[in-house]
C-alpha cells in the first residue's frame, strides 16, 4: 500500500514532500493533475449550445464544472453540457476538472453571442374588394380593399368590362346600353410590395330613361246663353302624349272628352269654375281653371208662342222663387202629349199628360244633381206643351196653341192641342188645364 504524506501544487506543478513506504520495491509513480480542454462552439442566442469537454488526465477525469456565462456560478456538471444564451455578448466559459485524487485544471476561453438576426416580415397581400351603385347606365363604384400594416396599396386598376378602365379608387363610369345589360368589373389591387388581389362582380345596367315633362293644360270656352263649348288647348312634350282629360263644369257635372260642350242651368248670369285636369301616358298631370259666366236665354214678352208641333209659355218671375205646376183640367185623347220644361232644364214634368190624373202637382227640378229650380229675380220660367198624335181612324191635329192669364205669383196656361180640327166647339182651350204657382225662396 502507497500513502502519500503532503501533496502540494504549485503553478501546476505537483511536489512529492515525503513519502514512506512499508517495504522495499519500486515507488508508485507521481499522480499528474488533469488537464481540461474543450472547444468553442458556434452559439446562437435563444438556441441551446452544446458543449463537450475533452479533458485529459493520466487516470481518469472524474469531476467536470462549468460555468457558462462567467459568473462563477456553476452550470453544468457533466463532460457534455448545453446551455441557453439569451443576450448578445462575450462571455467566459470555464471548465474545471478534477481528478480521483483532487488535483483540479480550469480553462477559460471567451464564446460571442451575436444579436438575433432581423428577419423582414413576410408580406401579407391585401385583399380587393368593392362596392357599386348604378342609377340607370351612370355607376359609382367606391373600393373597399385593405391591406395588413405596414402595406399599404399602391395601385389600383379598374375594368368595367365594356373595354374602359381606370386607376384611381373611387371611379365613375358611364355604360351606353340601349337595354338592360350586366357588365364584369373587375379590380385589381398592388401593395407596395408587388403582392396584388383581385375581385370581380357583376354589375345591372339599364338605359338612360329620358325624363318625362309634364303636360300643359289648357282650353278656350264659347257660351252662347247657358250652352257652353269647350277646346282643350293642352300640349305634351314629344314623345308624350296626353291620355286622358278631366272636366268639372263647376255645378258638379263631368266629361272626359277633349273637347266637351256643357248647358248649364241658370235663371240669372252666373260664374262656374271650370277646370281642365289633364294627364300624359306616363301619369304626369296638370290642371287649367277658368271661370265662365253662363246666362239664361234673353227675355222675351209673358205668354205662349206655337213652333210646329210645340207650344212654349214664358211666365215672369218677380222674386226668387221656385215653381209648382198643377194639372187643373184634363180633357184631351191624343196619345204621347207631355208638358216639359225646355232646355237647359229639361226636365220632364208630365209624359202622356191626357192620360193623367186632374189635380196633380210636381216641382221643377234639373242639373246634374236633379235639384229643386231656383228662380232669380227678373228671370223667366219656360214651361213646353209638346202635342200627341191621334188615334187610329182620328182625324189628323191641327196646330195646337196656348194662352196665359195670371200674373206673378199665380198663373193659368190653357193649352189646345189641335185635336178634332173643326169639330163644334174647336178650339176649346180646355184641353189641358195647367195652373203655375211660385214660392218665394229668401
Amino acid at each position: 500500500m502507497r500513502s502519500i504524506g503532503m501533496l502540494a501544487v504549485v503553478t501546476g506543478t505537483l511536489v512529492l514532500a515525503s513519502a514512506c513506504s512499508d517495504g522495499g520495491g519500486t515507488p508508485p509513480p507521481d499522480n499528474i493533475a488533469p488537464v481540461a480542454n474543450f472547444a468553442v462552439p458556434a452559439c446562437k442566442i435563444n438556441v441551446a449550445c452544446n458543449f463537450s469537454s475533452t479533458s485529459t488526465d493520466d487516470q481518469e477525469v472524474t469531476e467536470h464544472s462549468w460555468d457558462f456565462d462567467g459568473d462563477s456560478n456553476a452550470d453544468g456538471n457533466t463532460a457534455n453540457a448545453s446551455f441557453t444564451y439569451e443576450t448578445a455578448a462575450d462571455f467566459n466559459v470555464s471548465l474545471t476538472v478534477h481528478d480521483a485524487e483532487g488535483l483540479s485544471h480550469t480553462k477559460t476561453s471567451t464564446i460571442t453571442i451575436a444579436p438575433a438576426p432581423v428577419i423582414p416580415p413576410v408580406n401579407t397581400p391585401p385583399t380587393a374588394g368593392f362596392t357599386h351603385a348604378c342609377n340607370a347606365a351612370d355607376c359609382t363604384f367606391t373600393s373597399t380593399s385593405t391591406d395588413e400594416a405596414p402595406g399599404t396599396i399602391a395601385t389600383y386598376e379598374w375594368s368595367f368590362g365594356d373595354g374602359a378602365t381606370s386607376d384611381v379608387n373611387h371611379p365613375s363610369h358611364s355604360y351606353t346600353v340601349t337595354a338592360p345589360t350586366d357588365f364584369t368589373v373587375t379590380l385589381t389591387v398592388t401593395d407596395n410590395e408587388g403582392a396584388t388581389a383581385v375581385v370581380t362582380q357583376t354589375v345591372a345596367v339599364a338605359p338612360v330613361v329620358p325624363v318625362n315633362t309634364p303636360p300643359t293644360a289648357g282650353f278656350t270656352h264659347d257660351c252662347d246663353a247657358a250652352d257652353c263649348s269647350f277646346t282643350s288647348t293642352s300640349t305634351d312634350v314629344d314623345p308624350g302624349t296626353i291620355a286622358t282629360y278631366a272636366w268639372t263644369f263647376g255645378d258638379g257635372a263631368t266629361s272626359e272628352l277633349n273637347n266637351p260642350s256643357h248647358s248649364y242651368i241658370v235663371t240669372a248670369p252666373t260664374d262656374f269654375t271650370v277646370t281642365l285636369t289633364v294627364t300624359d301616358n306616363e301619369g304626369a298631370t296638370d290642371v287649367e281653371t277658368q271661370t265662365v259666366t253662363a246666362s239664361p236665354p234673353p227675355l222675351v214678352a209673358q205668354g205662349c208662342t206655337t213652333s210646329g208641333s210645340r207650344v212654349d209659355c214664358a211666365l215672369d218671375i218677380a222674386v226668387r222663387s221656385t215653381v209648382m205646376l198643377t194639372l187643373s183640367g184634363i180633357s184631351c185623347d191624343l196619345l204621347g202629349s207631355r208638358i216639359t220644361i225646355p232646355p237647359p232644364i229639361g226636365d220632364q214634368v208630365f209624359l202622356n199628360v191626357c192620360l193623367r190624373t186632374a189635380g196633380e202637382s210636381i216641382g221643377i227640378f234639373g242639373g246634374p244633381t236633379d235639384s229643386r229650380i231656383v228662380f232669380e229675380a227678373g228671370s223667366q220660367v219656360w214651361i213646353r206643351f209638346n202635342q200627341g198624335r191621334p188615334d187610329s181612324g182620328d182625324p189628323a191635329v191641327g196646330a195646337p196653341a196656348g194662352h196665359v192669364t195670371g200674373t206673378f205669383p199665380n198663373w193659368t196656361i190653357n193649352f189646345e192641342d189641335g185635336g178634332n180640327p173643326g169639330a163644334a166647339g174647336e178650339p176649346d182651350f180646355a184641353d189641358v188645364v195647367l195652373t203655375v204657382e211660385a214660392t218665394e225662396v229668401r
